[in-house]
Order: C-alpha cells, then structure tokens, then sequence
C-alpha cells in the first residue's frame, strides 16, 4: 500500500529494491515514514542493533555497539538515538497501573572543593551548585514498562509520577521525603534503605 495516497496498485522496481505508486507515482521502500527511512545499513544490522540495544541490561555506549556491528562511531551514535526517540514517542502517553515502583537518583553538579579550608564553601547548599545538577526519575510497573524522565529539581518527579501513574495504584518508594507528597493520591509502600532492601512486597529493586 502506497503509504502517500494509500493506492494499493504498485509495482515491484526490483534493481532498486523498492517499490512505486501506480497513482501518485511516488516511490517508496519497506522503510518510508519510519525511524530508518534513508537507511543505508543492512537490515540485518538494523535488527541486530535493535537486539543489543534493548537487551543491555546496564545500557550500551556508542562505541560498544560500532564494535559489534563493525561500523563507525557516528553511524552507532545516530542509530542509538533513533531508537531512544522511538522507544520515547511509545510512551509518550503511557499511564502505568496495578503496582508500579518509583525512585530516583542525582548525577552531575560536583564542585570541586577549594585546596585551603578557608576558602571552601558548602556544596550542599542550592546558591554554592552548578547548574548541571540533573535528577532522573524511574517509574517501573512491575511485568509492564519502565518509563524514565530527566528533571532538573526534584518536586518535577513527583509531577512527573502523579500524572503517569493511575489513581489507586500501589506504589512502592523508599524513604526520601519527597515521596511523601504522593501519600493522598496513592496506595503508598515505603522502605527504608538503610533498614532494608524490600519488606513485605515494598522495593523499588526493578526501578
């Protein structure tokens, strides 16, 4: 089917492996109005990057996946970045339900301490830090999806879990304080870390 005029009448332009709308004479491949339009990469190894990509269970550097695929950094680069705006225009409306973890972490923002003690300030003070400070929140239903969010404050998680969360879930968070702004909205399981890892069916292991 013509993906432009929707004219099922085409025909195969074998020496160019694609195809041609007897209609509006557009040409078009397997891949027209995809992520991987203007490929020029096998599919074999569109698939393959696809495999490693979603199978790393720790993530996957640029670099790694140029050495498997035997392709230049940029290629990997580019082709990673597709499929994280992919995975992200999928979830873009995707409420989580039944019981869902969240939890969060802080990267980046260190300053460097002074060499003489008279003249260090203190970094945990919100006017002493840079402005690279990011905060990222994971929400992970358990059996269902993982949806991740990038902030640069932490209130913008709770947000961030109020509107992507259904109402009556049974969430799972640890002991931060934040967390207690979800309390009248949701079936709240805290644990506390430092006591330990899950209690009672409350982790946030999979987050």
């Amino acid at each position: 089917m013509c993906p432009v005029c929707g004219c099922l009448d085409i025909y195969d332009l074998k020496t160019r492996r694609r195809f041609k709308c007897a209609a509006c004479h557009r040409q078009f491949s397997v891949t027209s109005g995809t992520i991987f339009a203007s490929r020029k990469l096998a599919f074999v190894d569109l698939l393959g990057a696809i495999c490693l990509f979603v199978n790393a269970s720790k993530g996957l550097s640029a670099v790694q996946l140029s050495r498997d695929l035997d392709v230049q950094h940029k290629t990997a680069f580019v082709l990673m970045h597709k499929l994280r705006e992919a995975m992200t225009a999928e979830t873009r409306e995707t409420c989580l339900e039944g019981e869902v973890e969240v939890d969060g972490a802080v990267f980046g923002g260190h300053v460097r301490p002074a060499n003489l003690r008279e003249q260090r300030i203190d970094r945990r003070r919100l006017a002493n830090r840079c402005g690279k400070r990011r905060v990222v929140v994971v929400l992970r239903q358990r059996g269902g999806r993982t949806l991740r969010r990038t902030f640069l404050r932490e209130p913008e998680g709770v947000d961030f879990a109020r509107e992507r969360i259904a109402p009556g879930s049974v969430v799972s968070a640890d002991e931060v304080a934040h967390w207690d702004l979800l309390d009248p909205d949701f079936d709240m399981r805290r644990i506390n870390h430092s006591e330990a890892y899950s209690r009672d069916g409350a982790h946030t292991n999979l987050a």
